[in-house]
């Protein structure tokens, strides 16, 4: 059997971009257990911080990018692999630097583009995404790329001048981890996060502006208005103070339960004690909670931006991210009506069918093979 080196390149831990550490460990576990015909010895190669006299005595924030853009390079172009597969467009830059005509992207996103371009409702960009444009700007060095979406593909094809003939897309898989537990199991999981008793219990994730996190809370004060039981708003990755800010301009009635750095079966079991997963992102890459939370039976309630219609499809209640009756609404209908929840935990169950890691690998498979023609 023919056997090729592959080094993933990936980021910085200190970025803090854990679903990127996903893409490269589920990919990189995934394509060493796939049935290729080829052998893929896969390596991922993580940068540290440049250390020195001179850089200890810079702003933490300046020391990042000198590692990034200057010193990252500069050791990127020892580790070519047979095949380069840059995990991360943020990181584009180093096609000027490793063996471009070997080598594959994955494009997840270009928010900041879209940002800053004002194409995306609800969401600006203050300042010039110059560091991010110029590595996407590298792009077309690439001999192939992988979009995560069709919708990350038209966003490459219409705003960075990309030929549709480099861009492949492929899904991610999401992790087999989430899964639905015994329903006996979510009192005991109630106690677990201190969630209030007979309260229904919503959702909501990140941090990030595109988010849409207002919309959420004015989401949840409808809800407390309106439903007998209480309903309790559960956010994992916001921070005390976005917490505080939110909570007093739509004047919240309910305290806010805030988790933050949760491991994977904190997060499943996190998944297994709520109601509904509300997730009105402006926009997104391609959006592994809701699938997460269907694998877990979970109904979800999101939006229809970017590329969410396309990976949640019929399995759950889209509206526009501006639209609080909607979205309302729609919460309303799965935490009350029984036969429409358990309906859309159906076709949930369904939908994650098409996303696994061992689809990933044999379509990334497909490609690798093709750039080494």
């Amino acid at each position: 059997m023919t056997k090729y080196n592959v080094t993933l390149f990936g980021g910085y831990a200190e970025e803090n971009r854990k679903s990127m550490d996903v893409y490269a460990s589920k990919l990189s576990s995934s394509m060493l257990l796939y049935p290729s015909k080829i052998s893929w010895n896969i390596d991922i190669f993580r940068p540290d911080i440049a250390k020195g006299i001179i850089l200890n005595k810079l702003n933490y924030g300046i020391k990042l990018r000198c590692s990034k853009y200057y010193f990252y390079p500069r050791t990127a172009k020892n580790h070519n692999g047979d095949i380069n597969h840059i995990i991360d467009q943020s990181y584009s830059y180093l096609l000027n630097y490793i063996d471009s005509k070997r080598s594959v992207v994955t494009v997840h996103d270009i928010i900041p583009i879209l940002g800053w371009k004002g194409i995306i409702s609800g969401l600006s960009y203050p300042h010039y995404p110059l560091l991010f444009k110029l590595s996407i700007a590298s792009l077309h060095k690439a001999k192939a790329i992988i979009a995560v979406s069709e919708n990350t593909k038209k966003d490459l094809v219409q705003y960075c001048g990309i030929s549709s003939e480099k861009i492949s897309v492929i899904y991610n898989g999401i992790n087999e981890s989430f899964h639905t537990m015994p329903k006996e199991k979510k009192a005991i999981l109630h106690r677990k996060f201190n969630f209030p008793d007979k309260a229904h219990i919503v959702l909501i994730m990140g941090y990030q502006q595109y988010k849409n996190h207002l919309t959420s809370f004015k989401v949840i004060n409808k809800l407390q208005d309106i439903l007998s039981d209480p309903v309790q708003l559960v956010w994992l990755g916001g921070t005390i103070g976005q917490c505080e800010q939110l909570s007093n301009k739509v004047k919240l009635n309910n305290p806010v339960t805030r988790l933050s750095n949760l491991s994977l079966k904190q997060l499943v079991e996190l998944y297994n004690s709520v109601d509904c997963l509300l997730f009105p992102s402006w926009y997104e890459g391609f959006g592994w909670p809701p699938l997460e939370a269907m694998a877990c039976g979970v109904p979800v309630v999101c939006s229809n931006a970017g590329p969410i219609p396309e990976i949640v499809m019929d399995a759950a209640i889209t509206k526009d991210p501006e639209d609080i009756q909607g979205l309302f609404e729609a919460i309303k209908t799965v935490l009350i009506e029984k036969d429409q929840r358990n309906s859309y935990i159906k076709l949930g169950y369904n939908n994650i069918k098409r996303f696994t890691w061992k689809n990933c690998a044999s379509e990334v498979d497909k490609l690798y093979q093709r750039v080494l023609i």
